[in-house]
């Protein structure tokens, strides 16, 4: 491991520890974060783990925001990890893989008077992952203090210092860290509400350094009870740092965003109301390569630039009837993007650098890219009479997208529309009908003939009623069926073999019910039949020729406990089997079966007011195609504390 030692960590570490301690300003780069306020999340504890056959998954997350005395506390720890275990190991290989992440954000604060707050904070991120690929290892600690000034009542300004411990492929840094922030909260100037905030802060790891530079400022303002104007404005620049020791590079990736958005709403009616957004965003991404440990003459390496520009915006207008049983909304939707690659000129220009140069800059432009999109969509519900009401939603958009390279052959159109009709009708007081058909259907054209083979028409129909059945409170049933088509037709099918148009069909139906045999308790069953077939299509005749089918089953039925509120114990048994056939000269044969019975059990327990235990299980006995046998066991565990 590589490591440098700084002279100054004692002092910066003495001058932080000195402080009165206080809250946290800014998280960890991947991974740390600060204790939000408690208005808007409590304090709370959870944990959660799941296994579902060889992988398992564990999750805890603890957030604490309290004070004692003065001093307020602020404290967030998540931990997860990813654990797979793996079959036919030879004896002393690795039988799991595994990784893990953690971050830990520690704040304190203890005002000394109404203008001063002198504050620390400690953030810490751990990730280890044992499975081989990316970064395998990475941690960071890092301590600051200063203090939280209250220049007005309503700017605070908070400078911080610190340092900062970073361990990366193996290699420590250390060194400073520094920041100053501010915060101003909304304030009412004149009728203007205002609010905004900003962070400056480096971190000097050497050779590396890290930075997080921050800016926002929002103003809306009401200029009757019928208009309303609001408008943001950003900036954010972010620069990581990461190690490529094979190579003995430091990669540096640069970000600055700037941002502007503005939304304009205007009611001509309490019924009607109308909003206008604009938003314009750039983004400038800069990629640097320097080396840090070299012994020789490094070859000449060439950084690179994206350079981005997205416009947003839309109009809408919105009705709603003033019982609120009628109502619909129509919007129409622009978006233009411009991204523009570049290769950076290197200090060397001799004449074979030159040319090199010129040949990655033409290497990069290949990505240069414009895209707009037009998008025309809405909705309206109308009440038909006082137990049947009709909706009908949908949207029209295309996309062109366009490459200036004449290499780049990209180049294409997509279309998509998309519609959707849902019908609702009170056939009794214990009946209810519900019927949803929707469509969709997209062309993809490519405007080169290098790719214009993949030129495609996708079309999507579904018919799904289901019924709602409840002759008495105690009884409740379910009934759902579903019939789908999925047609894919290649434009140029005819001239090319090599692409197929296919078709893929599928039904199915669900039947969900319910039974309470006493008021603590019940019966559930629950069946799924699905039956689904693929195969090549024929569209201008509409044949099909089917290459593959499936039939799934699933059974359910479980005994449920409640024995108060919210709080119920189940078992039950659960069947599933998957049956594949394929047909081979039109006929249709056996290709596979498997299945799998076993029991089921859930619990859920509330013993308090703000606390929750979850668990979720069952065992199962599956039978692979070769006719063996396996066992699998899957579990699902939650708790939740609220204070």
């Amino acid at each position: 491991m590589h490591s440098r030692q700084h002279t100054v960590a004692p002092v910066v570490l003495a001058i932080c520890f000195a402080c009165i301690p206080a809250m946290a300003q800014e998280a960890l780069r991947t991974g740390e974060q600060t204790a939000p306020d408690t208005l808007q999340r409590p304090n709370t504890g959870s944990i959660l783990f799941d296994r579902n056959l060889n992988t398992y998954n564990w999750v805890n997350r603890a957030v604490v925001d309290t004070t004692a005395g003065a001093i307020r506390i602020r404290f967030l720890q998540q931990y997860a990890a990813n654990i797979i275990r793996l079959d036919g190991i030879p004896p002393g290989g690795r039988d799991r893989l595994h990784s893990t992440q953690q971050t830990v954000s520690l704040a304190v604060q203890a005002p000394v008077s109404d203008v001063l707050s002198p504050l620390v904070q400690w953030n810490s991120f751990t990730y280890t992952d044992e499975k081989g690929t990316g970064l395998n290892n990475a941690s960071t600690y890092a301590v600051l203090g200063g203090a939280e000034y209250t220049l007005t009542p309503s700017f605070f300004l908070t400078p911080l210092a610190g340092y900062r411990w970073d361990t990366q492929a193996g290699i420590g840094d250390r060194g400073l860290a520094y920041a100053l922030g501010a915060r101003l909260p909304t304030t009412d100037i004149d009728g203007y509400l205002i609010s905004g905030g900003g962070q400056f802060r480096e971190d000097l790891l050497t050779p590396r350094r890290l930075e997080d530079h921050v800016a926002r400022i929002g103003i809306q303002k009401a200029f009757s009870r019928f208009t309303r104007d609001s408008l943001e404005a950003g900036f954010n620049k972010t620069r990581r740092e990461f190690y490529a020791v094979a190579d003995s590079n430091i990669e540096s990736r640069s970000e600055e965003v700037f941002s502007f958005a503005n939304k304009l709403d205007y009611d001509f009616d309490p019924s009607l109301s109308t909003s206008l957004f604009v938003a314009i965003n750039g983004r400038g991404l800069q990629k640097d390569l320097r080396n840090w440990n070299a012994i020789g003459p490094r070859d000449v390496q060439f950084d690179t630039k994206i350079d981005e520009f997205r416009l947003d915006t839309y109009a809408q207008a919105a009705y709603r009837s003033a019982d609120g049983r009628a109502g619909g909304w129509i919007r129409l939707f622009y978006s233009e993007r411009t991204e523009a690659h570049a290769a950076q000129r290197p200090a060397d220009s001799s004449p074979a650098v030159a040319l090199r140069y010129a040949e990655r800059n033409r290497q990069e432009q290949l990505k240069d890219n414009t895209s707009r999109r037009t998008v025309l969509s809405g909705s309206v519900e109308v009440p038909v009479t006082m137990s049947d009401r009709i909706s009908l939603s949908g949207s029209a958009g295309i996309l062109r997208y366009d490459t200036p390279s004449d290499l780049n052959v990209e180049d294409r159109d997509e279309l998509l529309v998309a519609l959707s009709l849902v019908t609702s009708h009170r056939v009794s007081r214990a009946l209810t009908l519900d019927v949803v058909l929707d469509g969709t259907q997209s062309h993809t054209v490519y405007l080169l003939k290098e790719r214009s083979a993949n030129n495609s028409i996708n079309r999507v129909l579904r018919l799904s009623p289901r019924t709602t059945f409840r002759p008495v409170s105690w009884i409740t049933s379910m009934n759902a069926f579903e019939v789908l088509a999925n047609y894919t037709v290649y434009d140029f099918e005819q001239q090319l073999a090599s692409v197929k148009s296919f078709s893929y069909r599928q039904f199915g139906c669900i039947d969900s019910t319910s039974i309470d045999l006493t008021h603590r308790l019940g019966i559930d069953f629950f069946a799924y039949w699905k039956v689904y077939e693929r195969g090549q299509l024929k569209w201008s005749e509409f044949r099909e020729r089917t290459e593959n089918s499936a039939i799934e089953e699933t059974y359910a039925l479980q005994l449920r406990f409640t024995p108060w509120g919210r709080t119920f114990f189940a078992v039950g048994a659960r069947y599933f089997a998957q049956s594949r056939y394929a047909y081979v000269a039109g006929t249709k044969a056996l290709d596979t079966f498997l299945s799998s019975v076993g029991p089921t059990c859930t619990i859920l327990w509330e013993p308090g007011p703000h606390s929750r235990i979850g668990f979720q299980g069952w065992y199962e006995r599956r039978r692979q195609p070769d006719g063996s046998v396996r066992p699998l066991s899957n579990m699902t565990m939650s708790v939740t504390l609220t204070l």
